[in-house]
């Protein structure tokens, strides 16, 4: 008999499936699913739901992958092009970044980038804000918002964010934390949980979180909702996004090129620039527009290499 679940826990070539009466069984795909399988995406991750039969009491055989309505990937690490993925029918990305040293913006981009581009919606959580001053934390909070447009939230260890938890986890909904290592998504997590579901570490005597979490697992929340918690990410490739959810993570960008003369201005040597004009009034960072072109040249290269291997086929 048919069964269908959610995939709750993932690492390497282990998984585990929620039923949908409750019980969790370790799961596997069956020869013909892997048959069908063009690319990596096409398997079961954390947040899928998922379809087959239960056999040997406590084991699902997965045979059918349903419809996701979100699908949230990254290029995998190295010079590789193809693509892995993080997690499935989420609502609400959640991208931690501490307020702290460890601050990256180049890097928050690329979290934001592939975050629209799976089709939910990106969140940032300032993390360790106990560890600025007030005003840093305005000034932080200033800049995120002037950069990105998206909603943000502070957060630390010694004070939970009631707007955030009233807000983001209502029955039903699925979210997903992505950041790098140590930036406190576990310890928000254990939070919001209210208990210790993940281990976590001391900070470092440099002010860099340590690594903890080493597998993708969802979590339900006593009020219905689930959350998934990923392992910190060291890369943050763009291979599979789209030029528009690049776009969308650069929104200030975005804002000022619709006042190009030339529809299809590429800043550069165009007459009647409104983004260039903005850099040389002050108004847009010289240093934002550079990490948005050198993303541009990135994706267009990962692009035309894909191409190429394909050819090659």
């Amino acid at each position: 008999m048919e069964k269908q679940g959610i995939v709750v826990f993932q690492a390497k070539d282990i998984a585990k499936v929620r039923l949908t009466t409750g019980e969790e069984c370790l799961a596997t795909v069956t020869g013909k699913f892997r048959q069908q399988a063009l690319a990596p995406k096409d398997y079961p991750i954390v947040g899928d739901f998922v379809q087959g039969q239960v056999y040997d009491q406590d084991h699902f055989l997965i045979d059918a992958l349903l419809p996701r309505k979100s699908f949230l990937q990254r290029k995998v690490a190295g010079n590789r092009t193809d693509e892995q993925g993080i997690a499935a029918n989420i609502d609400t990305v959640f991208i931690a970044t501490s307020a702290n040293e460890e601050f990256n913006f180049a890097r928050l981009e690329r979290f934001v980038t592939i975050a629209w581009d799976s089709g939910a919606n990106p969140v940032i959580l300032l993390t360790k804000a106990d560890q600025v001053t007030a005003d840093e934390k305005a000034e932080l909070l200033q800049a995120l918002n002037d950069a990105f447009g998206v909603k943000t939230f502070t957060t630390s260890i010694f004070e939970p964010n009631e707007l955030l938890m009233e807000t983001y986890f209502s029955d039903g909904q699925i979210s997903a934390f992505i950041g790098s290592s140590g930036v406190g998504k576990s310890s928000l997590l254990n939070q919001l949980m209210a208990q210790d579901v993940q281990k976590t570490n001391d900070i470092r005597e440099d002010s860099r979180g340590r690594h903890t979490t080493t597998s993708r697992q969802l979590f339900t929340l006593p009020s219905g909702a689930m959350i998934i918690d990923t392992p910190g990410m060291r890369e943050v490739g763009i291979s599979t996004v789209r030029s528009a959810s690049i776009d969308q993570s650069f929104e200030a960008i975005s804002q000022y090129a619709e006042g190009c003369f030339f529809r299809d201005c590429r800043h550069e040597t165009e007459p009647k620039c409104a983004v260039k004009a903005a850099i040389a009034a002050g108004e847009l960072s010289e240093d934002a527009f550079a990490r948005y072109r050198k993303m541009e040249k990135e994706l267009a290269y990962l692009k035309r290499k894909e191409q190429i291997k394909e050819l090659k086929k």
